[in-house]
């Protein structure tokens, strides 16, 4: 009888029953990538507003070193904006506005011009020109206030305390030029979603499906928050702070105090 070697081969239904523990691996490894995947997408936006956040912090000790600077120089806070409200029984009493103040043109410096008869101030930026000008009753009307303190006039305009910010920093309190009551009035921004100037959404801008829009006159506009009038949390010294909004009613706020979340 003539001996045979032993087949290399696998008898079939062995063969069959590896093949199928092999596909069985290979289902249950696309579901594991399937898992992380779904888990790395629903952290993706939350790793982004983190980024977010972190972005505001930074901007916060950056506004915050410029404003000890300019105190350093004038021996003030930068005046915040103000209004005055009617109290029933008590007249009218001046209240700290922090959404509207003047931060952004205390701090970037303005000039004073003569040039055809125009009472306003402009910043000094390569752009400058008479289009840029905020008359001394639009100030008061926004911010309270009758003047800018780092001002200049024109020819001495070398001599003030300029701080230089990136164009997302800063937006108008307009949507649209041809608004009603419109004027080139411009705040520190943590966020917006546009405005009359054409500039792109940058940042946190305020939600459009909440109520409680902190500029009514550009919805989507979220700017940095100020106090330098009895400021609540940093006695003798001043307020600055970010709302941030979570969800529809929420916000958290990055501030220069401790118990600031």
């Amino acid at each position: 009888m003539r001996s045979r070697s032993p087949s290399s081969s696998c008898p079939p239904a062995l063969h069959r029953k590896v093949a199928a523990f092999t596909l069985l691996e290979l289902l249950v490894v696309m579901s594991i990538i399937g898992i992380l995947a779904g888990m790395v997408v629903g952290l993706a936006p939350a790793a982004a507003a983190k980024m977010k956040e972190a972005r505001v912090r930074a901007e916060l000790q950056q506004l915050v070193t410029l404003i000890e600077a300019y105190k350093s120089r004038f021996g003030v806070y930068p005046p915040d904006g103000v209004r005055r409200v009617s109290i029933a029984g008590q007249g009218f009493q001046t209240l700290s506005n922090p959404a509207l103040s003047p931060l952004f043109y205390e701090l970037s410096g303005v000039y004073l011009t003569n040039a055809n008869s125009v009472d306003g101030y402009f910043i000094p930026r390569a752009d400058a020109d008479d289009s840029d000008g905020i008359r001394s009753a639009e100030l008061q009307n926004w911010f309270g206030r009758e003047g800018i303190l780092n001002a200049k006039p024109y020819e001495l305009r070398n001599r003030l305390f300029v701080s230089d910010f990136k164009e997302g920093q800063y937006a108008e309190v307009f949507r649209n030029r041809s608004d009603a009551g419109y004027a080139d009035i411009e705040v520190l921004t943590v966020g917006f979603s546009s405005d009359a100037s054409g500039k792109r959404q940058n940042g946190l801008a305020w939600p459009n499906n909440r109520t409680d829009h902190p500029v009514p006159s550009n919805k989507g506009l979220n700017p940095w928050r100020y106090v330098s009038t009895n400021p609540t949390n940093n006695s003798g010294g001043f307020d600055l702070w970010a709302e941030i909004p979570v969800g529809r009613e929420r916000v958290k706020i990055i501030g220069n105090w401790k118990e600031s979340n």
